[in-house]
């Protein structure tokens, strides 16, 4: 409720000084915040959040983000699990030149490629069995907006080359479907697996990764 009030953070029982100093320590430096990268779009929505940091290695990489983050360019984000590639993802969304567009989140480990496949591109009714009614894809759902592909070294050799096509010619074709349909969504993707070793093993597509 705080911080849906205004509250910048909050700090939980039981409270130490170590906690207090680490939460305070940006906002005591004479009022200067070099390391804060204010959300001054998409933030309303109380998902994006802020990144602090003084490490010199965050910060480049803060200065490219805040580079790509206008234009339509493809992202991909690789790091350990834990690092945060998620909240880079959406500072980046954050700081895009379109207004009020969505942000969709698909983890491409969590579904089998069949499903994963009608996640991502939808589906017309009678495409299979139980498909009972049309479904929008996550790429229809991200239109104007942003759509993370979390995990993309788990995806299917046979969705990376859909991938690749929907990249190359900004359209989709759904599931069961005969038109193929204009899409105009910003795509960045997260791995934490080291994919040029992946591409050696043929386990990660290189055009895909280019």
């Amino acid at each position: 409720a705080a911080m849906r009030g205004g509250a910048q953070d909050y700090v939980g029982a039981p409270l130490t000084w170590e906690k207090v100093s680490a939460l305070l320590e940006p906002y005591l430096n004479n009022g200067h915040q070099p390391w804060l990268a204010n959300h001054h779009k998409g933030s309303q929505n109380g998902r994006a959040r802020h990144v602090i940091t003084r490490d010199p290695v965050m910060l480049h990489i803060l200065r490219m983000a805040k580079a790509v983050a206008p234009t339509r360019a493809t992202v991909l984000i690789q790091g350990e699990s834990g690092t945060g590639k998620e909240i880079l993802a959406r500072h980046l969304h954050a700081h895009r030149d379109r207004e009020g567009g969505p942000f969709v989140a698909v983890n491409c480990a969590a579904l089998p490629e069949g499903l994963l496949e009608s996640e991502l591109f939808g589906h017309e009714k009678g495409a299979f069995t139980g498909a009972s009614m049309r479904k929008l894809g996550k790429f229809e759902l991200a239109n104007h907006g942003t759509l993370l592909l979390d995990e993309i070294s788990e995806m299917h050799p046979h969705l990376q080359a859909k991938l690749l096509r929907v990249l190359q010619e900004n359209e989709i074709d759904r599931v069961g479907g005969r038109h193929p349909i204009p899409i105009n969504t910003r795509l960045i993707a997260t791995t934490n697996q080291d994919l040029q070793e992946m591409i050696q093993k043929n386990e990660f597509r290189e055009d895909l990764f280019y």
